[in-house]
């Protein structure tokens, strides 16, 4: 009696959402993908927890190690508060020209409340404030937007 040879791509594996955390791997949302490392964009043949965590453990034992996970830089946390004093400006329907006025009342009370700690200062300044980079992105996005109107208005002209 012959066996049947078992295919495992029918098995019909399921990618769990925890292997993210656990071996940096990701399943690219088509029909048919295969896991990418996150670290080394390498793939995994098979979807399966051991074919993961192996090329893990090989290949980049010392990552979380030297990246622990919720560890965020310095860059990371500036653009994280420039991003929350927009929000605020936006909720209270301010121009975000008003940043630098925020950043500048930030700068005065931190170096009331913290003279010693030059850090604090330091990171504030280190804050993205610009005025002059929103405003120019949505120019250009008006720009586009401009374009683009005009390419369907001479098409819809033209039919």
């Amino acid at each position: 009696m012959l066996s049947k040879k078992r295919k495992i791509d029918s098995e019909n594996k399921k990618f769990m959402n925890k292997w993210n955390e656990l071996y940096c791997f990701v399943l690219p949302e088509r029909v048919g993908a295969i896991p990418v490392c996150l670290i080394c964009n390498s793939t995994v043949a098979i979807i399966k927890s051991g074919n993961l965590k192996r090329h893990y453990e090989n290949t980049h034992k010392d990552f979380h190690t030297k990246f622990p996970p919720g560890n965020e830089s310095e860059q990371e946390k500036s653009t994280k508060a420039a991003l929350r004093v927009c929000w605020v400006l936006n909720k209270h329907q301010k121009p975000f020209s008003d940043s630098e006025i925020v950043k500048e009342c930030m700068l005065e009370v931190v170096t009331a409340l913290f003279q010693e700690n030059k850090k604090i200062v330091t990171s504030i300044q280190d804050i993205p404030l610009l005025a002059r980079k929103p405003t120019r992105l949505l120019y250009q996005f008006d720009n586009y937007i401009v374009a683009a109107r005009n390419n369907v208005d001479s098409i819809n002209d033209s039919c």
